[in-house]
C-alpha cells in the first residue's frame, strides 16, 4: 500500500515538472536534466538523489552529475548527511543574475530600437527632399485655380511678392478669400513695387495686412503659402497684348522654397 501510494504521489507531482522544465530550459538556457531536476526540487522541497530520478525522470546514473553542476550555477545547496539530500537554491535568488541579464538585454534592446528608430526619421527625411516636385501651369485660368486651392487651404501664414499690376490682378480675384484668411489669424505679408497704378490699393490694404513698399522692378507674381507650398507666375494684365502665353510654377520642394523664402527676407 505504501508503495502504491507513492507511485500516485509520483505520477501527480511529475506533471508540475513536464508543465514548467521546458520553459526553464528556454528561458535560462539549462539542459533537459537541469531543468527537470531544479523543478523538482521546487515542488518536493528537499529530496535524496534516489527520490529525485523517480520524481523528475532524469535516469540515475546521471542525477549525481546533474546536480553537481545545479550547485556549480548556485541553483541547488547540499545537505551534508547520509544520504546526501539536496535543497533548491529560492528562485528569487537563484534567478536574480538570470532576471538582471533580461533586463539588461531589454534596456539594450530599447536603445537599439531607438537608434534604428532615428535613422528611419533621417532616411525618411532625406526621401522626402528627394521627392519634392515642380509643376508647370499654363493658362490664366488654371494659374487662377491653382492660388485659389493654395489660399483656400492655408493655414498659417501667406506671403506674396509682386508689382502693381499684379496686385490688382490679385485682389481683383481674391479679396474676400484674403479677407476671410485673416479673419482666420492667417498672417498676411504682401511685398510690392511703388507704382502709380497701385497707389491707392496699397494705401487700403495698408489698413489690412502687413505691406511693404519697395522701388524695385519684379515682372513676377510670388505666392508663398504656409512655407510648404510655392507658385511663380508671369500673367500679363488685360490692357496688354498677348504676346506671351500666361505661365507659372508651383513647387513643394524644400530646397526650392528655402532658395524663396531667403529672397522674401531680402526683400521684406
Amino acid at each position: 500500500m505504501i508503495f502504491v501510494s507513492k507511485v500516485k504521489e509520483t505520477h501527480v507531482k511529475s506533471s508540475f515538472v513536464g508543465a514548467l522544465w521546458r520553459k526553464l530550459s528556454e528561458y535560462l538556457g539549462l539542459s533537459e536534466y537541469e531543468a527537470k531536476l531544479y523543478v523538482s526540487l521546487i515542488e518536493v522541497g528537499q529530496a535524496t538523489a534516489r527520490k529525485l530520478s523517480v520524481f523528475s525522470g532524469v535516469p540515475r546514473t546521471k542525477v549525481y552529475a546533474v546536480l553537481k553542476r545545479l550547485i556549480d550555477m548556485g541553483l541547488v545547496t547540499e545537505i551534508p548527511g547520509e544520504p546526501r539530500r539536496f535543497l533548491p537554491v529560492p528562485p528569487s535568488i537563484a534567478l536574480k543574475s538570470y532576471l538582471q541579464t533580461y533586463r539588461d538585454i531589454t534596456q539594450n534592446l530599447s536603445s537599439l530600437i531607438s537608434t534604428l528608430e532615428e535613422a528611419l526619421k533621417r532616411a525618411k527625411t532625406q526621401e522626402k527632399l528627394r521627392q519634392g516636385s515642380i509643376w508647370t501651369i499654363n493658362g490664366k485660368q488654371n494659374i487662377f485655380r491653382k492660388i485659389h486651392e493654395m489660399l483656400i487651404n492655408a493655414k498659417r501664414s501667406v506671403y506674396i511678392i509682386t508689382n502693381g499690376n499684379g496686385l490688382i490682378l490679385l485682389f481683383r480675384m481674391f479679396s474676400k478669400l484674403l479677407d476671410e484668411l485673416a479673419s482666420r489669424s492667417v498672417k498676411i505679408k504682401i511685398i510690392t513695387t511703388n507704382e502709380q497704378s497701385s497707389k491707392y490699393l496699397i494705401k487700403e490694404l495698408k489698413y489690412l495686412y502687413d505691406v511693404r513698399v519697395f522701388d524695385f522692378q519684379f515682372p513676377l507674381l510670388v505666392l508663398y503659402v504656409d512655407h510648404e507650398q510655392l507658385l511663380m507666375s508671369y500673367i500679363q494684365s488685360e490692357s496688354n497684348s498677348q504676346k506671351y502665353e500666361d505661365e507659372a510654377v508651383f513647387s513643394n520642394n524644400p530646397v526650392l522654397r528655402r532658395l524663396i523664402w531667403a529672397q522674401i527676407v531680402n526683400y521684406g
